[in-house]
This record gives C-alpha cells, sequence and structure tokens, in this order.
C-alpha cells in the first residue's frame, strides 16, 4: 500500500512539473499543490489567505532562484502542518551563495538594522507593535524586467567573453539591470506607501491613547504626518505630477547613505535623525542649496492646530475674517452699483456678451 502511495506522489509530482514549463524548479513539489488557483483558506479572523502561486510569474521574481524550504524553513513533512510561524526575513538562503563573501546569502544585516528603527518590530507581534510595517509592508516580490522577454544579446554576448556561462550572465543582467533601472520608488509612489499607516485615523487614535496613559514621548507631528503633507507646498506640487518633489524620505533618511538610512529611520529628536534641530540645515541644503538656519526654521509640516503651531492657528482667523469682510465689500459695491444704473434707467442684456446699456439722452443707442 505504501508503495502504491509513493508511486501516486511521484506521478502528481512529475505531472506538475511538466505543467509548469519549466518556470523554475520545484524540488520538492511544493506546486503539487499550491499551483491551483483556488488555494487557500479564510483564518480565525475572517481574512482571506490565497496560497496559490502562480508558476510563470514567480519565475520573473527576484526570489526565483531560491527554494520554498530556504524561507518555509518550518515545513518538516509534505504534506505540511497549518503554518503559524510564517516567513523571517533574517534567514540564511543555504542555496543561494553571496558572491562577494562565498557565505550563504542573508538579510540579516539589514534586517538587523530595521529592528533597530523606529520602525523595528518582530514578524508577529501584538499590541501597538503589530502596527508597524514589516519587511513585506514595503517590500514585494517584484518581477525582474517584465518589458523584456530576454536580456540584449548585444550585452551578454559582452559578459561571457569573460564570465564564459551564458546562464551567468542571463541571472546576473536580470539582477543589476532591474536595480539599476529602479533606484528609487517616486514621489508619489513613497506618499503613498507611508500614508498607508500614517494616515489611518485608527491606528494614530491608538497610539495618542496609549501615549496619554503611559506618558512615553511621541512624535508631536506624527498625528498629522499625511495630512500636513498633503497640505505642504511639497504635497501640493507632487499632488499635480512632480516626480522630483521632496517626499517622506527625502527628510527622514539620510542622504548620506540612503539605501540604508531607510531601513534605520529615527524620531524627529534623535541627534542622528536627519530632521533634528542640529541636521535640519543638512538636510534642507539638498535640494535648496542656500537654506540656512532661518529657512531651515521654516515648518515642513504646516497645520492649523492651535496646540502645534499658535501663528497659523491665528492667520487663519484673520485670514478668514480679512477674506469675508472683502468679499462683502465688493457684493456690497456692486449691489449698489446696480441699485444706482436701475435708477439712470441703464438695463442689462445679453448681446454680443453681457453688458449694461441705455439710450442716450438724444434717443440713440
Amino acid at each position: 500500500m505504501s508503495k502504491i502511495r509513493l508511486l501516486v506522489c511521484v506521478v502528481f509530482a512529475a505531472l506538475s512539473l511538466s505543467s509548469i514549463s519549466q518556470a523554475f524548479v520545484d524540488d520538492e513539489a511544493c506546486l503539487m499543490c499550491h499551483k491551483y488557483p483556488k488555494m487557500g483558506r479564510v483564518d480565525d479572523d475572517g481574512y482571506q489567505k490565497a496560497y496559490y502561486v502562480i508558476p510563470e510569474v514567480f519565475s520573473k521574481t527576484v526570489h526565483r532562484n531560491v527554494p520554498c524550504r530556504d524561507c518555509h524553513y518550518y515545513i518538516k513533512q509534505l504534506p505540511h502542518r497549518p503554518v503559524k510561524e510564517g516567513v523571517r526575513c533574517d534567514r540564511e538562503c543555504h542555496s543561494i551563495e553571496n558572491p562577494s563573501t562565498g557565505k550563504p546569502f542573508s538579510h540579516k544585516s539589514i534586517y538587523d538594522t530595521f529592528k533597530k528603527s523606529v520602525h523595528g518590530r518582530e514578524k508577529l507581534e501584538t499590541g501597538l507593535d503589530n502596527d508597524k510595517p514589516y519587511c513585506i509592508t514595503c517590500h514585494t516580490n517584484p518581477l525582474y524586467n517584465e518589458e523584456e522577454e530576454a536580456p540584449p544579446k548585444k550585452i551578454t554576448d559582452r559578459c561571457v567573453v569573460c564570465h564564459e556561462d551564458e546562464k551567468f550572465a542571463f541571472k546576473w543582467y536580470n539582477h543589476t539591470s532591474r536595480r539599476i533601472r529602479e533606484v528609487k520608488r517616486d514621489t508619489q509612489e513613497i506618499v503613498k506607501l507611508c500614508s498607508r499607516c500614517h494616515a489611518d485615523q485608527e491606528i494614530i487614535d491608538r497610539h495618542k491613547e496609549d501615549a496619554d496613559q503611559t506618558g512615553r514621548e511621541m512624535g508631536e507631528k506624527f498625528p498629522i504626518a499625511a495630512e500636513s503633507y498633503q497640505n505642504s507646498f511639497h504635497g501640493k506640487v507632487a499632488k499635480y505630477g512632480n516626480k522630483q518633489v521632496a517626499n517622506c524620505l527625502s527628510c527622514h533618511a539620510s542622504p548620506d547613505n540612503y539605501y540604508m538610512s531607510v531601513h534605520e529611520l529615527r524620531p524627529s529628536r534623535d541627534p542622528m535623525s536627519p530632521v533634528h534641530k542640529d541636521n535640519r540645515v543638512k538636510t534642507c541644503r539638498q535640494c535648496h542649496k542656500t537654506a540656512d538656519a532661518s529657512y531651515a526654521a521654516i515648518d515642513p509640516h504646516p497645520t492649523h492646530d492651535k496646540e502645534l503651531n499658535k501663528f497659523n492657528y491665528y492667520a487663519e482667523i484673520i485670514y478668514g475674517i480679512v477674506g469675508n469682510v472683502a468679499l462683502a465689500a465688493l457684493m456690497g459695491m456692486a449691489l449698489i452699483e446696480t441699485i444706482g444704473r436701475k435708477r439712470d434707467g441703464v438695463s442689462w442684456v445679453l448681446r454680443n456678451g453681457t453688458t449694461w446699456r441705455r439710450r442716450s439722452r438724444r434717443k440713440r443707442k
């Protein structure tokens, strides 16, 4: 009986491997189940979980050469038990070697940096820490270069002169060219990404309530970060399509090593933060070359909250009063003029555009 079961498993595995058209190597026959579009379940919290893997898409992603169990290391048998732990991004990829060190590739160094940042958290968290973003909140498993069916031959021909292996040239072209093309997200993408949490009023209220109850220090601009950016000059320029204008990371990530700094964001009260009062001039000068201390003192997160910015609060009130008075005065003057014209026999007509007309004293038009 056990031999029959083994034979059935082997047949299913062979069928699954043949169906993916050599999209990627599925040595452990994970796609025997995960190739089906309806693969998934509803968890205890009512969320629908999808476990479907599209072979043709996965084969073009940055993780295509990583065997499933390099990340899903907790799976010891097939079919496996329900997964409770999930993938952690600090694992070593035992099947992938880092060519610069000769050791198994790992994201652990950047993961440890992230853990020390203001966003730092474990994969599974409870309470307020669960509101913080994890690696996959910002990072997906993107395609290499979906617009290209294959690397340009004139490039791979040059690579194989020294590297001699066409498969190696194909793999590393995909790896490097995508990163050269997509060095940074544009402003709209970054603002949208950050706003997923910083514009969520439920998250903001939870943290404000906890700060009030426990007395912990919270950034004064945290409750209004996304909203105030949208109201700022930078936000308004970004809204109308400018992709070069300063975004959240332009100020909150250090320009000295941007790609590392985005993983170790610090609160503004931290002396190493680019937006700390001692570092603001340098940060502003990334774009505004002549910025000085007075320029850096301008609030990049304008708000009309009385507690956070009294000047803006009272300026808005005064501006509103002045504006309403000016509007009322203009309407009053127009009304008085209209009454005067009516008294003088002037009528309003639609002729060659709207205008006021009357006959002259000599009975001429």
